[in-house]
């Protein structure tokens, strides 16, 4: 079968097809992981088995690490040149530690304008099960919602 798909979006559509007609790895096996297999294109994922580019250790002294920081700080300043913005921060591989950097950002904003107090996150049940263990890990107190409700604003005219 594989002779007969000679891009990646065949050989993932085949993929689909045959997740379709059985049980699949985002419905049964890796449920939480899920988001990040689809999202992220199987070339973008090529360097990160490459052995001398994710052997690192994660807590390896920044004195070790200056390629890595070369690269990190290279990619972020062609970024913002190509955007226009003045800054750029560069997101994890996955879904779940994008979110997690973000709730870091929101909550150092709150603490940097002395509203550290703001630490209560809302979170619907129908959430996927990363958001509440990312808002834990994040410092926040968790709180379920039922649901949510639409709220609308009256501007004055």
């Amino acid at each position: 079968m594989f002779n007969t798909h000679h891009s990646e979006s065949q050989m993932m559509r085949y993929i689909k097809y045959l997740e379709n007609k059985d049980l699949s790895l985002n419905t049964s096996m890796i449920s939480l992981g899920s988001c990040t297999m689809k999202l992220n294109a199987a070339s973008e994922m090529i360097p990160l088995s490459w052995a001398h580019w994710s052997k690192i250790h994660p807590f390896v002294p920044i004195a070790q690490a200056g390629g890595y920081m070369q690269i990190v700080e290279e990619l972020s300043k062609y970024l913002s040149v190509i955007t226009g913005f003045d800054a750029c921060s560069l997101q994890p591989n996955s879904g779940a530690q994008g979110e997690y950097a973000g709730l870091l950002v929101i909550k150092q904003y709150h603490e940097s304008r002395g509203e550290g107090h703001r630490n209560v996150m809302l979170i619907p049940i129908s959430a996927h099960g990363t958001n509440p263990a990312s808002a834990v890990m994040a410092g926040f107190k968790v709180v379920i919602v039922k649901r949510t409700t639409m709220v609308t604003s009256t501007w004055p005219t």
